[in-house]
């Protein structure tokens, strides 16, 4: 399911179960107030028109250039406003919506990936966010196909990104699975790697493509007492690999900088954009670029 944007726009989380406790529908309002919602509202959300998908581009760090959009999963609810995932996708988990939400999610980024290509200039990846709960669900890579079938999407176009824990709690089940969304014509990376030496001899063993450093390895890059050399040692095993490497949430230009000097291949981020609404969203992919031109900016795409 979409991922939350993290860094500035990551402004809710999960209530703990001590909080939550005498309330069967918690989720966090935007003052990270825990409140108890009318059930009724969320299990009709992927047909009334509140779920929402927003774009946030990832650039190739060196030229500037967008690479992929990743589609990031909102809610509009009546009386909370807009929530980001964290609000509310355990709740949804707990409750079993989870699986429509997410057929959602995929067949709306799927059908906004194919309009793409009326746009001037190279295709770019749509990559969502995946869970555990999706990923064992039953006929989770015949739906996946068949989304991609649907809307007529190229190889590799749907990129699905996968946390390193979602990937490990898999164990031996992961290769067989992730073999069959290759086979179904998407991309594959890892979300929120954290534990080089406890995941990166298991992951390189498997079918992915890329990995998508976290925020423990990205945030103060570039600082004068910040230690590269583990951020540096990633780069380079990733890369012996034939994996690309993306820097979760680069926010200021000396991590910018350090990560291109890295070897780092991409990153999103509000350096470079926010999360955009799906018409705003592609006047940057018109442009081209972003990153050093400044042209993904929150003011050249209309967002506030």
């Amino acid at each position: 399911v979409g991922g939350s944007g993290r860094g500035r726009g990551a402004q809710w989380a999960n209530p703990s179960p001590s909080a939550s406790r005498g309330c069967d529908t918690p989720v966090k309002n935007q003052s990270m107030t825990i409140v108890c919602v009318d059930p009724g509202p969320r299990h009709h959300a992927t047909t009334d028109g509140s779920l929402e998908l927003r774009y946030q581009p990832e650039i190739d760090l060196d030229s500037g250039a967008i690479f992929a959009m990743e589609g990031l999963l909102r809610w509009h609810h009546g009386d909370l406003g807009l929530l980001n995932p964290d609000a509310f996708l355990d709740l949804a988990i707990r409750s079993g919506d989870i699986d429509d939400i997410g057929a959602w999610v995929l067949r709306t980024g799927a059908a906004e990936a194919a309009s793409w290509r009326t746009l001037h200039g190279p295709a770019r990846q749509l990559r969502l966010n995946v869970n555990t709960e999706q990923l064992q669900a039953e006929g989770f890579a015949e739906l996946v196909s068949s989304v991609v079938q649907e809307a007529g999407l190229g190889p590799a176009t749907l990129g699905l990104e996968l946390s390193e824990r979602t990937i490990l709690a898999l164990g031996h089940d992961a290769a067989p699975l992730l073999l069959s969304l290759r086979a179904a014509g998407v991309a594959l990376v890892v979300d929120d790697f954290t534990s080089y030496f406890a995941a990166l001899g298991a992951i390189e063993a498997l079918p992915v493509d890329g990995i998508k450093l976290g925020h423990r390895y990205v945030r103060g890059v570039g600082d004068a007492d910040h230690d590269d050399s583990l951020v540096t040692s990633v780069i380079e095993r990733a890369h012996s690999r034939g994996l690309y490497v993306v820097a979760e949430g680069v926010e200021t230009w000396s991590e910018h900088a350090r990560l291109i000097a890295l070897g780092c291949d991409r990153a999103p981020g509000w350096l470079f954009a926010p999360a955009q609404r799906s018409d705003t969203a592609r006047w940057p992919l018109t442009q081209g670029t972003g990153g050093r031109s400044g042209a993904v900016g929150s003011q050249a795409c209309g967002v506030t």
